[in-house]
């Protein structure tokens, strides 16, 4: 990769991280203003929304084989959404971080073949959320 492309690619993954930044501490407060069996509930049905998102992309994509393992990884999600209501809610924040993961596979074009392709700001947007959100809302949680 050039010097040229490799700024460009950067720049390209800096405006989206710093909204999905700004917007997880936007959103985190909330879980302040709530008891903390609502905000596991609340960050628990946020993580299963957010692990489903790329099902819809892979409709749009149309391949089968992207629908089928979106949706695949999205009942993982979900999965771990009701472990952090059953289990223990730390299930919750490693999922965010998981998901950030997922995010970044999705972002990373030369190893994404198989995985659904959005526009090239929702993954780098995605992962920054969820990193943030999922130390943030740990913060919270300890304290």
């Amino acid at each position: 990769m050039t010097i040229a492309a490799t700024h460009k690619h950067h720049h390209g993954v800096f405006a989206p991280s710093m909204v999905g930044i700004g917007l997880s501490l936007a959103t985190l407060p909330l879980h302040l203003l709530i008891a903390h069996e609502q905000s596991v509930e609340l960050a628990a049905v946020m993580v299963a929304m957010i692990g489903a998102i790329y099902v819809g992309f892979a409709i749009q994509a149309g391949s089968v084989r992207q629908i089928a393992v979106e949706s695949v990884v999205a009942t993982l999600f979900m999965v771990a959404a009701l472990a952090g209501l059953w289990l223990s809610p730390w299930v919750i924040p490693a999922a965010y971080v998981l998901h950030g993961l997922w995010d970044w596979l999705h972002h990373d074009r030369d190893h994404s073949a198989d995985l659904v392709a959005p526009r090239g700001w929702y993954p780098p947007f995605c992962a920054a959320y969820d990193w943030v959100f999922a130390f943030g809302l740990a913060a919270l949680w300890l304290a």
